[in-house]
């Protein structure tokens, strides 16, 4: 016989009782209470150290037990087996090819599951929300400063569109725009938003021209047109919009991988696994730079003479700092862009 804590499952009130077990049944008696279960109806829940031993009967009252000493006792008499999971658990070799199962399901959700979860997603998601998403995506870039005012000549913006409305698709997915923007943050660089606004920087025109240039000749309008067609790339094969429903659901994962450890514990993963993914959407934009090039007799050479350039000018970088901007980039090497677009140029030759 042992004390134990009863609650008759109508009421929080807590009856002080005697417990035994004997003939078949638990007893329970305490003041102005006697109950006695079958043990065939009785269920132990499972235990946990240093917490008290619960019996659960079937008029849905249960018992709770302080004495450590009596929970192999109970488990005896009601013929408690330990659940497979936790034989597992003790068993080293189980819990080790748990683990490897875990890790490889979570591996392959990783590489497969998401992505795959993220095209259907990102299909489903309205027109509506790629005009919102860009807008407010160029009206906070324009507030912080980051990108200001062009100082481009009107001849040259001019010249800039021209470019834009030779290689656009003829039925383009929705209306392109292109603007030209000082970004001394950003540097030569050219953004794409999913509403389909298309930022030059004019520090990419003028790495294009060079120090002394101001027209546009046949190479510098090459490559000039060779980066708004990987832009327009982007906005045409819906890149913006993926990547944040990859992202979304890479947070998400992460978040319930690692809880509310921390932000960063959770924010980083997914920063990480979207790099793979971004590096396969700059390359398909190049393959559509390269075919809307081509299709207008506008060589790729020059857009693999930019990048070979702009790959020249990183390497003046001290080492430290190109390797980690290497590492953390989410832009293919360079170097390997240049060989793709004249291969591109050389295939497209042989073809012709």
């Amino acid at each position: 016989m042992t004390a134990a804590h009863y609650f008759d499952g109508r009421s929080a009130r807590q009856h002080l009782v005697d417990l035994s077990a004997t003939d078949g049944a638990i007893r329970l008696h305490g003041a102005g209470l006697a109950r006695s279960y079958p043990m065939a109806a009785t269920r132990l829940a499972e235990p946990f150290a240093h917490a008290p031993t619960v019996l659960y009967f079937g008029d849905g009252s249960h018992a709770e037990v302080q004495d450590p000493a009596v929970r192999p006792v109970l488990a005896a008499a009601l013929g408690y087996r330990k659940p497979w999971v936790v034989r597992w658990q003790e068993h080293t070799f189980a819990a080790v090819v748990a683990l490897v199962l875990l890790v490889l399901l979570i591996a392959s959700a990783w590489h497969w599951g998401i992505p795959a979860a993220a095209e259907r997603l990102s299909a489903r998601v309205p027109p509506s929300a790629d005009q919102a998403l860009g807008q407010n995506a160029l009206a906070l870039l324009q507030r912080q400063g980051i990108l200001q005012p062009s100082g481009l000549a009107p001849d040259q913006q001019a010249a800039l569109q021209g470019i834009l409305q030779r290689i656009e698709p003829a039925a383009p997915r929705i209306p392109l725009r292109l603007l030209s923007a000082a970004a001394p943050r950003l540097g030569p660089n050219a953004l794409a938003f999913p509403d389909g606004t298309i930022v030059i920087t004019d520090e990419l025109v003028r790495t294009v021209l060079g120090k002394d240039g101001h027209d546009i000749d046949a190479d510098a309008a090459a490559a000039l047109a060779g980066v708004l067609a990987h832009e327009v790339g982007h906005v045409e094969q819906r890149h913006s919009v993926r990547s944040i429903t990859r992202s979304s659901l890479t947070a998400a994962l992460s978040a319930t991988l690692f809880g509310d450890f921390s932000a960063v514990a959770a924010g980083l993963p997914a920063l990480l696994g979207n790099m793979e993914y971004s590096r396969d959407m700059e390359l398909a934009a190049d393959d559509y730079a390269a075919s809307a090039l081509h299709a207008h007799g506008i060589p790729t050479a020059p857009l693999a003479d930019l990048f070979d350039h702009l790959d020249e000018q990183q390497q003046k970088m001290p080492k430290f700092l190109r390797q980690a901007m290497s590492y953390a980039s989410t832009h293919p090497d360079a170097y390997a862009r240049g060989q793709r677009l004249r291969e591109a140029d050389a295939e497209a030759g042989t073809a012709r």
